[in-house]
């Protein structure tokens, strides 16, 4: 009978060790550069943004989107949107959107996506890259956020005494279509209502259909802001910049094109 011998090491799992090489190598993150448009650019803020990106991610936080960069010189150019208010970012990945607030004179702006520590961590550290005083200040706070539940923690970053924002931002987020309720019940709650002294808050809802052939469940969303929440949307932006991956499959124009909307609760008339 055998003492044991012939079986040295297997109490260490050494004979399902993997050999070196096996597995490819996990992708490294990565840093991208934004370049803001020189006219844009105001004295004593970065001309260009560094936002470093995972090297990979489950949710698709490793890129930064064509909706993201069409967003944020769309925003740039219109400074008024975000000065002096409130802004909150939805499923921010890079968060560009909320760097450029912040060049825009916001005066909170809170950055969130989904409670990951890798997708938090790389988002403070975008901030803390470009704005390093406004995240010491609280002027910027990065938190997780699982859309539909913890709403209150999110309400009360906002800054003011409603516990809502003034410019939400949802940038490419609107392809995942079973979130779509969770969403709009964060942005039902979120957002500043009309009053005797506003008009009430607003959103920008920014993205691309990569999947074609499911183009009306994308527009969903927008339908049901305006049946369920009481918003007028607005197209404010169709751009065609380009697809973000060339061997997808279906209609090219049509995965390479941004659409933009406006979300607002309507004027009284």
């Amino acid at each position: 009978m055998s003492d044991g011998s012939d079986f040295e090491g297997f109490g260490d799992n050494d004979m399902f060790q993997e050999p070196e090489g096996y597995f490819p190598p996990k992708p490294e993150p990565k840093r991208e550069e934004f370049a803001r448009q020189s006219d844009l650019v105001e004295p004593g803020t970065p001309s260009v943004l560094r936002v470093n990106l995972l090297g990979s991610h489950p949710l698709w936080g490793h890129y930064l989107w064509n909706a993201a960069k069409l967003f944020a010189n769309y925003l740039d150019a219109r400074k008024e949107i975000v000065r002096g208010k409130s802004v909150v970012e939805f499923g921010a990945a890079g968060a560009l959107p909320s760097l450029v607030a912040v060049c825009g004179g916001a005066q909170k702006v809170v950055i969130t996506d989904y409670p990951d520590a890798d997708l938090v961590e790389n988002i403070r550290q975008n901030v803390e890259d470009n704005f390093p005083a406004e995240l010491a200040s609280g002027a910027v706070v990065v938190e997780g956020f699982k859309w539909g539940s913890e709403i209150e923690k999110i309400a009360g970053l906002s800054g003011n005494e409603h516990r809502t924002f003034d410019v939400l931002i949802l940038s490419d987020l609107v392809f995942n279509h079973s979130e779509h309720t969770h969403l709009l019940n964060s942005c039902r709650q979120l957002i500043t209502k009309p009053s005797a002294t506003s008009r009430g808050g607003e959103a920008y809802v920014f993205f691309t259909h990569h999947r074609p052939w499911l183009a009306a469940k994308d527009m969903e969303f927008i339908e049901r802001a305006e049946s369920e929440l009481g918003l007028k949307a607005e197209r404010v932006v169709e751009e065609y910049v380009g697809p973000m991956f060339e061997e997808d499959p279906g209609d090219e124009r049509v995965r390479g094109t941004v659409h933009g909307f406006r979300l607002s609760f309507p004027a009284e008339s």
